[in-house]
């Protein structure tokens, strides 16, 4: 039909542009602080861009809930305020008829987010993982850049490098600072390469410089002048390796019985079809009186969204602790929303019902 044809449309919009709002907040956001782990030498540089993607997928199925939610409540609305809806319910549509192109619109856009939750999530939390275990494990030398200090091994390594030849990985004019059982030691050189053994040790080599041992608040400095200077290069040690609750997929955690299990799958699931009761709540949300050109329905529904988000929270909170049955934590919120939905409902039936037939 016709109102079917144009709600949809308006709906796809209004979606697609808020989500394009959100996705660009939530990216520059994510961006600076993943600058500040950079700054402070917890994420090497070249980590930054794929860091940023795992992250904005981790936070998308949310940013879509919000989208749908604003796409659907937003251009019904805007239909109230131009009496549109008044002249469909003059028509003979009910507020009732509204659900069915609402729910075709949000539903394939849930499945979207369940998608994301139960599949791409987990995949994503994996690869973040085993991406920052690697960069723990390389060695010091593929932290240094030229023009930046970088440290290595919690602070006891600070390197500055001038310059940096490409071609034969040539480093010019360097700096190094270390601690080692409390005595400071700086070396200064003019070049320096790195260097790997046959046994597969690896050796920063640094040449025609000096270096100057001592103790801090002491005077008892030591300087040596060298032509050679062999430091040797550990890799970082890394542990083993674990996986998260994050990062378990669907089959494990339908296996596993445990509260935290329990807890993700209840979020993991609770988040799409909270996406979907929202989508519904907008229609008797959206109401505007055309005669006072305001609406407390905006901000009812911001309300309604934390509410609806906190609850979600509290029961895998309360799950992962022991102190919610799972399967009374997976329906509670859900629940009381749509208890919410249908109270809502029967008020704004009731408004725009004939005076005869109100109860």
């Amino acid at each position: 039909m016709l109102y079917r044809r144009a709600l949809t449309r308006e709906m796809t919009l209004t979606t697609g542009a808020v989500l394009t709002v959100l996705v660009a907040i939530a990216l520059v956001v994510l961006f600076i602080r993943l600058l500040g782990d950079v700054a402070r030498g917890e994420l090497a540089n070249e980590a930054v861009f794929s860091f940023l993607g795992f992250s904005l997928l981790f936070f998308l199925p949310v940013l879509m809930t919000i989208a749908l939610f604003a796409g659907v409540l937003l251009p019904l609305s805007r239909m109230w305020r131009d009496s549109e809806m008044v002249i469909w319910f003059n028509a003979g549509l009910s507020l009732a008829q509204w659900v069915r192109p609402i729910l075709a619109f949000a539903l394939p856009f849930s499945l979207v987010i369940l998608l994301i939750t139960l599949t791409l999530n987990p995949w994503a939390q994996t690869k973040k993982y085993e991406y920052r275990q690697d960069l723990r494990s390389r060695s010091e030398s593929s932290l240094i850049a030229p023009g930046i200090f970088a440290e290595a091994n919690n602070g006891e390594r600070v390197y500055y490098v001038e310059s940096l030849n490409p071609l034969t990985g040539i480093v010019r004019n360097i700096f190094m600072q270390s601690r080692i059982d409390g005595q400071l030691g700086l070396v200064v050189a003019r070049e320096g390469n790195h260097v790997e053994r046959p046994d597969g040790s690896r050796y920063l080599v640094f040449k025609d410089g000096r270096r100057y041992e001592g103790t801090p608040g002491k005077l008892d400095y030591r300087i040596v002048q060298f032509e050679r200077y062999w430091m040797r290069l550990d890799p970082a040690p890394v542990g083993a390796k674990e996986t998260g609750i994050r990062q378990a997929p669907l089959k494990v955690l339908l296996a596993d019985p445990s509260p935290a299990s329990r807890a993700e799958l209840l979020w993991r699931l609770g988040v799409p079809l909270s996406a979907l009761i929202l989508a519904v709540m907008a229609i008797p949300l959206s109401f505007v009186n055309t005669r006072a050109r305001r609406s407390y329905g905006l901000i009812t529904a911001l309300l309604l969204y934390f509410v609806y988000n906190n609850l979600l929270s509290l029961s895998q909170a309360w799950v992962a602790q022991g102190k919610l049955n799972p399967w009374a934590g997976m329906v509670a919120s859900h629940l009381v929303m749509l208890v919410a939905l249908a109270g809502l409902f029967y008020w704004r039936m009731r408004q725009f019902a004939p005076r005869g037939k109100r109860a």
